[in-house]
């Protein structure tokens, strides 16, 4: 008896739509008139959306094409962004916190790394305590007046640069 070995999808696609579409379609070895007749739309809708010559779909038509290639709408990179960009627009403390977050947890080039490494010379980079002195958005106590970040009463892990 031969043991046949199930191929397992991720749950969630990385790549972007068409990507994801294309890559949906041949692995289920649908053509575009096959996937037109599951979800009523044009053939020439859905190879537009392979090229990316067509902008990504709204979301009932993001689930009409999932449905057909039986995955979940979430499958698809875009529709999970817009899933989390809903949440964020009613959420301003969420969007605040997870600001906050990335600003911690950016990493940095080689060449940011060493200005913030020199940053105590007031002159543009502030490593230290969030937004603050020197030339940078800040007066000491979280936002203010000049060309970078510095030396504030924020976090202490904060690091930012100049714009």
């Amino acid at each position: 008896m031969q043991t046949m070995l199930k191929v397992t999808r991720p749950r969630y696609s990385r790549e972007r739509f068409q990507g994801s579409l294309k890559g949906l379609m041949e692995e289920r070895h649908l053509s575009y008139r096959q996937l037109a007749y599951k979800t009523q739309l044009s053939a020439g809708y859905l190879n537009h959306l392979t090229k990316g010559t067509r902008p990504v779909p709204a979301d009932p038509v993001m689930c009409t094409i999932a449905t057909a290639l039986c995955v979940e709408p979430d499958f698809f990179l875009e529709y999970r962004l817009r899933q989390v960009a809903d949440v964020l627009d009613a959420s301003t403390q969420l969007i605040d916190a997870l600001y906050s977050v990335l600003l911690l947890h950016t990493p940095f080039s080689d060449d940011i790394k060493a200005l913030l490494e020199r940053s105590g010379n007031g002159n543009g980079l502030g490593a230290g305590n969030g937004h603050g002195a020197g030339n940078g958005h800040g007066n000491g106590n979280g936002h203010g007046n000049g060309n970078g970040h510095g030396n504030g009463n924020g976090d202490s892990r904060a690091r930012s640069f100049a714009v």
